[in-house]
């Protein structure tokens, strides 16, 4: 089948790399955005060049619009345009969008139109009932139901996810993360990795995490642990890469507890960075917790992480437990637990062989089940046999 993925994720390299490993990779075409804004516009992502690459003009960068919110994220107007003219290439669309969105149900009517089959995506973990209310939930729901209503297949990017849709539609339904991730490019036995700028990190015992600093991933409750960790380990250091709108509560609070020297903070790192990061580190930590009507969904940096054989710390909440296994390749607590997060920590800074255990399981379990070619594999079943 000849597939045309039409959406703003895979704008990302690394997460469009997947479809390298696609067993008919020639019969795998992007239409993708001229370009993307994260980050309120700080961080702009090109797509990668290449032959089975296309790109049109796409609107609305986030989900913070007034009245309209998301519904209309990566909304791609020319979308009908470039299918009218390359509808005979191709058999089917999958747009990797949520299914309560107008950007998904614009792209499903007019896949449909052409006669072509159209796949939809969703990382939704919690409930729609319990997610949003009132008109907003009816809203959502009467999209959800037309998305549903033009698609032929959903990708669901956990277990949650598919268990949500199971009562929403008999039509077929695959766990799949949008994404695999880089197992030979994050290998902490490459002999290439320059670690000399962290040469001042030899002989600590290092903490890291890297992600969007917000409240919902727990950074405040690392910071609050970090106080009582470093009375018993004076050689802790935590490693903060990432920025967000909590980035001014974290700074406060490190300069109330008196922490600026134990903690590096790295506003941006690309892969190259994120992997030299890694390598220097002793532990990573995720204590991701339930905030707004949201929670994990998967976590591709704590999967990184456990290929670069680091013991994860994270929580049981949303999706976390999918990526990481307790007491198997990482620790996992209550979310919004300090106490839990901060015996955690004291653990695995204790008990080296301990923390070589789970990070060798752990880049193992994540090698056999989100490698891209594990993952572009699973799309390809999913593709073929609907």
């Amino acid at each position: 089948m000849r597939i045309l993925i039409a959406g703003f994720p895979y704008v990302r390299k690394n997460y469009s790399d997947t479809f390298d490993f696609y067993p008919q990779k020639d019969r795998i075409f992007f239409l993708l955005p001229k370009k993307w804004k994260a980050k309120k516009g700080k961080i702009v992502f090109s797509p990668p060049k290449k032959n089975n690459v296309f790109t049109v003009n796409a609107f609305f960068y986030h989900s913070e619009y007034p009245l309209i919110g998301g519904l209309l994220k990566g909304w791609m107007p020319s979308f009908p345009l470039f299918l009218f003219r390359f509808k005979r290439k191709i058999d089917a669309v999958y747009s990797p969008s949520e299914p309560i969105l107008l950007t998904t149900l614009y792209q499903g009517f007019w896949t449909k139109t052409f006669g072509l089959k159209h796949f939809i995506f969703t990382w939704e973990n919690i409930p729609y009932e319990r997610k949003f209310n009132g008109i907003n939930k009816l809203i959502k729901k009467i999209i959800l139901k037309l998305n549903l209503f033009f698609c032929d297949g959903v990708v669901c990017g956990n277990k949650k996810a598919k268990e949500i849709l199971e009562k929403e539609t008999g039509k077929r339904l695959s766990i799949i993360p949008m994404s695999g991730v880089d197992v030979e490019f994050f290998n902490p036995h490459l002999e290439n990795i320059d670690k000399t700028k962290f040469d001042y990190l030899n002989n600590r015992l290092v903490f890291t995490f890297a992600g969007a600093i917000g409240r919902r991933k727990g950074i405040h409750l690392i910071i609050q642990a970090l106080k009582d960790i470093i009375k018993e380990i004076s050689n802790a250091h935590f490693i903060l890469v990432g920025s967000g709108e909590y980035e001014r509560e974290i700074s406060d609070l490190l300069d109330k507890l008196n922490l600026g020297d134990y903690v590096t903070k790295i506003p941006w790192a690309d892969r190259e960075e994120l992997r030299r990061i890694l390598s220097v580190s002793d532990i990573f930590l995720y204590p991701s917790l339930p905030f707004g009507g949201w929670e994990e969904q998967f976590g591709y940096s704590m999967a990184e992480a456990s290929l670069m054989e680091l013991p994860v710390i994270s929580t049981f909440s949303g999706s976390i437990e999918e990526v990481v296994l307790h007491n198997k390749t990482g620790i996992l607590v209550s979310p919004d637990n300090v106490e839990e997060l901060k015996g955690a920590m004291f653990i695995l800074a204790r008990d080296e062989d301990f923390r070589k255990r789970l990070g060798l399981a752990g880049r193992k379990y994540v090698n056999e089940n989100f490698s891209h070619e594990v993952v572009a594999k699973r799309f390809y079943d999913f593709f073929e046999k609907i």
